[in-house]
């Protein structure tokens, strides 16, 4: 739960040291956003979060939502849906900023500890799923 944790942390403030301490270096590893594109390695989330940083005023913390973990040996999957978001665009109020998502990381054990190579956001529906309306 603490690697979900920081993470999120970093995800929150784009703290790309926090990051660099949870993230695999492995250039391969990806990482799928809520803005619908796809990024590959360290230097695309610092590139990424130096190009959002300036633009999000972080309003309070997230809120982890409801967390799952599940272990297989050295990896593990930690998924999350209802994760809340608590930030606003600096300037604008028509840019893509979902209040819910869902995310997913997928960790491994290291020699350091567990890390993430791979996370995946998307957005969350908030309303009633259609098998249940």
């Amino acid at each position: 739960m603490f690697l979900h944790h920081e993470f999120l942390r970093a995800n929150d403030d784009l703290d790309y040291e926090r990051l660099k301490s949870v993230w695999d270096d492995n250039p391969e590893n990806r990482h799928y956003n809520t803005n619908g594109h796809t990024y590959d390695g360290l230097p695309d989330w610092e590139n990424i979060w130096n190009f959002y940083r300036p633009q999000f005023r972080l309003l309070s913390p997230y809120s982890p939502g409801r967390v799952r973990i599940v272990v297989r040996g050295d990896m593990a999957c930690i998924s999350a849906d209802y994760v809340s978001r608590h930030k606003e665009w600096i300037g604008r109020t028509t840019e893509h900023n979902p209040s819910y998502y869902r995310a997913t990381q997928v960790a491994i054990r290291a020699a350091d500890g567990w890390k993430v190579i791979h996370a995946h956001f998307s957005v969350q529906d908030t309303g009633t799923r259609p098998d249940r309306a």
